[in-house]
């Protein structure tokens, strides 16, 4: 089961990040689609401001939701932006590109650029609970009106680093959430660990010597392997605990190797 690691500084973070809700323009249900005619972005005093729709998403039960927008008129030359509130109006996330998102909107300002794929949209992932209504808010910054296909699409994440004993062998994992972290037990492990990640996401890995251990060996995608004896704890998260993406390779997908290959 997935955990979300310093929690506290987390919600005290995005706590900052707290907006009004907009009157919402409909409803967006999970396993459904809808379509949103964005108004253009209007220039004013020197600000521009986006074309603003905002939709409802009611959970019934509790389960992993992935947002996507795809835009079928402006396409290439779209400027989306997908920010997603919980009933409070706390943002929960944003999204950045294709491949990755982010906790707030600080971390986002990439989600201004126009893209480079047509699929599958500008996407962001979140756990919901059941009974709770959420709110995503779809904003054009293009200077012309756009036609969005908003989909929510409920997924199952990956199952990697659940806390899981990790001997040997290799281990597929993915941070899918923001403020996520994978956690692995490597107590009775022995030789080098390996840790592969390429994509926008600043994912390190985490030796711990004990759970209390204040002074982890940090493992990245440059110094990426290191003797894993004595450590007892496996830890896999963003640096900041601020980005997170897809399973996807060139997303937020990471390879670990346990093996007696040494290391460089």
């Amino acid at each position: 089961m997935r955990r979300v690691f310093w929690g506290l500084a987390l919600l005290l973070a995005l706590a900052a990040c707290t907006e009004g809700i907009p009157p919402a323009s409909g409803t967006l249900p999970v396993g459904g689609y809808v379509l949103a005619d964005l108004p253009a972005a209007q220039e004013s005093g020197g600000e521009l401001r986006p074309g603003v729709r905002v939709y409802r998403i009611p959970l019934s039960v509790s389960q992993a939701v992935r947002v996507s927008a795809v835009s079928s008129d402006l396409k290439l030359r779209a400027r989306l932006r997908l920010t997603l509130l919980d009933e409070r109006g706390v943002v929960q996330a944003v999204s950045v590109a294709r491949n990755w998102f982010a906790a707030y909107p600080e971390v986002a300002p990439l989600a201004l650029r126009p893209q480079l794929t047509v699929d599958p949209g500008i996407r962001l992932n979140f756990r919901g609970t059941a009974g709770q209504t959420y709110y995503l808010k779809v904003e054009n910054y293009a200077l012309s009106p756009d036609r969005v296909t908003l989909y929510a699409d409920p997924f199952t994440p990956n199952p990697a680093g659940g806390g899981e004993a990790f001997t040997g062998g290799t281990k597929y994992g993915a941070i899918e959430f923001a403020g996520e972290f994978d956690q692995y037990n490597v107590a009775s492990a022995t030789g080098n660990l390996r840790f592969t990640y390429t994509g926008p996401l600043d994912l390190v890995a985490l030796l711990y010597l004990s759970p209390t251990d204040a002074s982890p060996l940090v493992l990245d995608p440059v110094m990426n392997c290191a003797p894993i004896s004595p450590a007892t704890l496996l830890v896999v998260r963003d640096r900041g605990l601020a980005r997170a993406g897809f399973d996807e390779a060139g997303s937020g997908r990471y390879v670990l190797e346990i093996s007696s290959a040494p290391c460089p």
